[in-house]
């Protein structure tokens, strides 16, 4: 009797390729996106080509263009490695201010003089399937043109990651996952979170929801003589990102209708609250700068219900600090 298969009986886990190395896959063992991980629109197509022919109605032959595979990752934020998809490796220290034994601190920051930000660090996705004919599949020279971070009132903190990649191989045998749970990871709620209204330094009260776009625009780079990706490169980062909160004043729709940058950063906190004296502290702090509200709006009006106001924004700069326990980027 044929079982069927659930995702039960399936893995996803990662891990960045060498620099210089794209497409060399990754050595050591592999990470966990996060907590409850859910893969959308797996795919890999080979661009074929149906050819025809005079005097026929049928196709004659096939022909094959460039290997094209994606898929999205969604996931409950547990860590701060997603981070190096857009932003490159972290320069990664001891925690100062205040130092603390264990702790350390890993920086990331979208200027041009970062190291990280000179290219685009790849991956390499490995997906395992305990099936009736077991396979396991790797993509290597993974790329993330785009990761959004959604935050709303009794959730998760949610990240969606968009991988694109050139090649990829199957193996008819199934391997057990290498990836293992960070020591110290939790799953982020909306009660970790909090942000800074850059109109005037303080936290933003009332807030609902929030949502944020980080994203690279990279793209594959293709060559004659091979159907594989060989290389990447990114386009412009683009931050942009939308606050729903309750409606209080104009404030924000006078940011709108005053065409002008912020005074004050946009500041994105994510804390599981230990005290930052403590080497327990799992901290990503994201400070924006050169913020500008491009549309306000309210999103209904109903007798005796809350009114709500969303804001989009974008912004030219930010520079992240995770604190955690692990040295540098896990393998």
């Amino acid at each position: 009797m044929v079982t069927a298969s659930s995702a039960s009986s399936s893995y996803v886990e990662y891990g960045y390729e060498a620099t210089g190395s794209f497409g060399g896959g990754f050595a050591g063992n592999g990470i966990q996106f996060g907590k409850e991980v859910k893969v959308t629109g797996l795919e890999f197509k080979n661009n074929q080509m149906a050819l025809g022919q005079l005097y026929s109605p049928e196709i004659e032959t096939f022909a094959y263009g460039k290997s094209e595979g994606k898929c999205s990752v969604e996931y409950v934020l547990s860590n701060p490695w997603f981070l190096q998809s857009i932003f490159g490796t972290a320069v990664s220290a001891d925690a100062a201010n205040p130092t603390v034994s264990g702790l350390r601190q890993h920086t990331w920051n979208s200027s041009a003089s970062s190291a990280g930000m000179k290219g685009v660090n790849s991956l390499a996705v490995k997906l395992g399937f305990d099936v009736e004919l077991d396979f396991t599949k790797t993509a290597v020279g993974v790329i993330c043109p785009s990761v959004s971070l959604k935050m709303a009132l009794n959730e998760t903190i949610k990240v969606s990651q968009e991988l694109m990649w050139g090649e990829e191989t199957v193996n008819q045998t199934f391997s057990e996952p290498s990836g293992v749970p960070l020591a110290g990871a939790i799953p982020y709620t909306f009660v970790h979170a909090s942000i800074t209204n850059p109109l005037t330094g303080a936290t933003l009260a009332t807030l609902q929801s929030f949502d944020l776009n980080l994203n690279s625009n990279a793209e594959l780079i293709y060559q004659m003589g091979t159907s594989d990706s060989v290389d990447t490169f990114r386009k412009i980062l683009e931050m942009t990102g939308k606050a729903q909160i309750v409606l209080k004043s104009s404030a924000f729709l006078d940011s709108v209708l005053g065409r002008s940058e912020t005074a004050n950063n946009l500041v994105v906190t994510i804390s599981n609250g230990a005290s930052s004296s403590s080497n327990t502290t799992r901290n990503i702090v994201m400070t924006f700068t050169g913020c500008s509200f491009s549309v306000n709006s309210v999103s209904g009006m109903e007798p005796g219900e809350l009114l709500l106001e969303d804001v989009d924004f974008q912004c030219k700069h930010v520079t992240v600090i995770a604190k955690n326990a692990q040295n540098s980027l896990p393998v």
